[in-house]
């Protein structure tokens, strides 16, 4: 008894709550202490992610009790004839942005301060009841069936079946044993389809060399979209991961002068960034977020690049290759892209399913309907197949 009150408390209720009381201040909590609200604060984010730890622990624990139940838990919850003590204290007054709603001053204040930090792939807790996500679970289904239909009719090797299980059995894994939508799920999830994808679509257009540099190109552009960072991390990734793709197709073809690439990239990189600071610099820019030089920095290293590989006369043969492999580099770039936004419908639907089940019951939901879709489609391609 003494537990069950704790997690009253942890969750800052009466003891003796509802289910729906306890359901509902688990979404105001999550959202309150939710770690991507502290992303310019690591210490700050550390605390945020001990703290929901506890929170989610007290869910779980109590609406497993009360679903388990048929009476109230403790009988100190006061009766309606008498006036109920207060769910939870209210805070104390924002002297900036005054409450919108009397009767909950820490929502609109809460969600008045959040939109400071960024959301991208944030769940949003405080709304409304949950219910099953039909239409991202639909289109898990279909884009799994997608993929696989484009697998059979290429008459692709059997690994590639195991990369495209291997990448959706991950997803689900990784959400179901961190029970939230945090960063590091989204993290991991997207940084296994980026590379699943970029390692098929690059063994159809070059080999394994090629499967091996996209994959590592895939990789590295699924975790920047799954952390958001800031834009000059984004545009150095972006920038190495195009020569990495464009070096390890041209290996992967059987082009010279791989080093000249890499060598003409990075001076052409230098020579870019400095004449855009010059750019900013002239134009007198006061935002600090020096725009002429990222941009000059990523164009000046993909020109580089890709001029270093027009000088080889086999990197020129290469650049005929690619032009009459369309066929391959299409079926490619469709299991890649039928990879990463079945991998994104799946987590979506996931983030929903977890606020109504618990780790195991939503991991077993999309393990059916992700097999359910890849069967499906072997089963299309097959039966259509003249």
């Amino acid at each position: 008894m003494d537990e069950i009150n704790q997690y009253y408390k942890i969750l800052e209720l009466e003891p003796g709550a509802s289910l729906e009381e306890v359901k509902e201040a688990y979404r105001d909590l999550a959202f309150v202490w939710h770690p991507d609200r502290f992303v310019q604060n690591p210490r700050l984010q550390a605390k945020a992610q001990t703290r929901l730890k506890e929170i989610n622990e007290a869910y779980h624990k109590l609406r497993y009790s009360l679903s388990n139940s048929q009476q109230q838990i403790a009988p100190t919850r006061p009766t309606p004839q008498t006036q109920p003590t207060p769910r939870r204290p209210p805070p104390p007054p924002h002297r900036s942005t005054p409450p919108q709603s009397p009767q909950r001053p820490r929502n609109s204040n809460t969600h008045h301060n959040f939109q400071q930090y960024p959301q991208t792939f944030t769940r949003q807790p405080n709304s409304t009841t949950p219910h099953i996500p039909w239409a991202n679970l639909v289109s898990t289904f279909l884009f799994y069936a997608m993929t696989a239909w484009v697998l059979v009719i290429s008459q692709v090797p059997a690994w590639t079946w195991a990369v495209v299980e291997g990448v959706a059995w991950m997803g689900m894994t990784v959400l179901a044993i961190e029970g939230s939508s945090s960063q590091r799920c989204w993290a991991i999830a997207m940084l296994g389809a980026g590379g699943g994808a970029g390692w098929i679509a690059g063994n159809y257009v070059g080999g394994t060399t090629t499967a091996l540099a996209w994959a590592i190109v895939g990789c590295s552009l699924g975790a920047i979209a799954g952390i958001e960072p800031k834009a000059r991390t984004v545009a150095i990734v972006v920038t190495i991961s195009g020569v990495i793709a464009l070096v390890g197709f041209l290996a992967g073809n059987g082009a010279e002068n791989i080093l000249l690439v890499v060598v003409g990239s990075i001076i052409w990189a230098a020579g870019g960034f400095i004449f855009g600071t010059i750019v900013d610099a002239t134009i007198s820019s006061k935002t600090g977020t020096g725009v002429g030089s990222m941009l000059g920095f990523v164009l000046g290293a993909w020109v580089g690049a890709w001029s270093a590989a027009w000088s080889s006369t086999r990197s020129k043969n290469v650049a005929i290759a690619l032009v009459s492999a369309g066929p391959d580099i299409i079926i490619g770039s469709w299991v890649a892209l039928g990879i990463v936004a079945g991998v994104i419908s799946q987590m979506v639907a996931g983030e929903k399913l977890i606020e109504l089940f618990n780790g195991f019951f939503t991991f077993l939901i999309l393990a059916i309907i992700s097999g359910l879709g890849l069967g499906f489609g072997w089963w299309l391609s097959t039966s259509l197949r003249i």
